[in-house]
């Protein structure tokens, strides 16, 4: 348990560390925050939290620098919020002002406008999306007795079946208005946007003998929906390292760029449940190479009921209060803008408009 005193003197050196990236001295310490102790004092509490692991001497004669328990207990307790400026929200804006122009490549497109807004690397994780995905056609076509075969077109072309067992057979012309409301309701859609509402609906229209159909309706879409939404993952912005003086050692640089490069799941990377926003410092990562670098990631909406996520990558001595604020502005806004490009609807997507 750190004292009052100590949890001051913790936090400026993180403060200090972060601005400068060279060791904190005692006497560089007391020149710049008023800390109300001696030199003496400063540099026994600054052993003591060498000892308790939240600071590390690199060299004998050397200052301090922070441990990733230090910036653990910094970013958990320590670090103030930290208010956008005029400039920040100004910057954000401009950078949200994107036009998504190959929906295939919203990854690509989200990342390297990240990695300009936080001079880091950048990583975007999003479901395999396309406008070709939708569902043009749903039919149920009887085959034998109560056996059909249920029929989704997707807007690519794709067909997909799914031979089904009914408990009843439904009357023509039941299975035939059943059929109008889901196509009526459900054409146009992605399968994973298929909601609660649009559920309710088609059950209030599954009367005479389609109730069973319906059941099975639902989940072949479901299945469809979890096929569709294959995660992939997309860096860029690695260059931006070489800026650290952390990355000055080509062999350390070489390891890390090669794994952000090379990355094809999403296994390493976090992704945020009920907490807005997740940083791992250094050993908290699961990949090697990420363990002497951060990881700060949020998620953001889409737009028809899909999920992504959105990260930056760098050293551990980066000022994280500053960028969670800017990570989080710009997720919010993206939320919003993707919410409108996504559904709009598609002959306004062609004219660009």
């Amino acid at each position: 348990m750190l004292t009052l005193r100590q949890r001051s003197i913790l936090k400026a050196i993180v403060e200090t560390y972060i601005a400068t990236a060279e060791p904190v001295g005692s006497k560089s310490l007391s020149g710049k925050y008023d800390l109300g102790v001696s030199s003496a004092t400063l540099r026994n509490e600054m052993a003591e939290l060498i000892a308790q692991g939240y600071l590390e001497q690199p060299h004998t004669s050397a200052g301090r620098i922070p441990t990733h328990k230090g910036y653990r207990l910094y970013v958990n307790e320590l670090m103030n919020g930290y208010a956008l400026t005029t400039d920040d929200t100004a910057e954000l804006r401009r950078a949200l002002k994107l036009k998504i122009a190959h929906y295939d490549r919203l990854t690509e497109e989200i990342g390297q406008v990240l990695s300009r807004l936080t001079n880091y690397a950048a990583v975007t994780v999003a479901p395999r999306l396309s406008s070709g995905k939708t569902i043009r056609r749903i039919d149920a076509i009887p085959c034998d007795g109560t056996v059909f075969v249920l029929l989704v077109v997707l807007g690519n072309g794709v067909v997909r079946d799914k031979v089904i067992h009914l408990g009843e057979k439904p009357s023509t012309s039941a299975l035939c208005d059943f059929l109008s409301t889901a196509n009526g309701l459900l054409v146009g859609l992605e399968p994973a946007a298929v909601t609660v509402g649009h559920l309710k609906t088609l059950s209030a229209a599954a009367e005479y003998g389609c109730h069973d159909l319906m059941a099975r309706l639902v989940d072949f879409i479901s299945e469809l929906a979890e096929a569709s939404t294959e995660m992939e993952i997309s860096t860029a912005g690695e260059s931006n390292l070489l800026s650290y003086p952390e990355y000055r050692d080509p062999d350390r640089a070489k390891e890390l760029f090669g794994f952000l490069k090379e990355a094809d799941n999403v296994e390493w990377l976090p992704m945020p449940g009920e907490a807005p926003l997740v940083v791992r410092i250094g050993a908290e990562n699961s990949a090697l190479p990420l363990r002497d670098a951060s990881l700060m990631v949020t998620g953001c909406y889409l737009g028809n009921g899909y999920r992504g996520y959105i990260g930056i990558v760098g050293p551990t001595r980066m000022n994280y209060s500053r960028l969670a604020a800017r990570l989080s502005y710009f997720a919010h806004g993206l939320s919003a803008v993707l919410g409108e490009t996504v559904n709009q609807p598609e002959d306004n997507k062609d004219k660009g408009e």
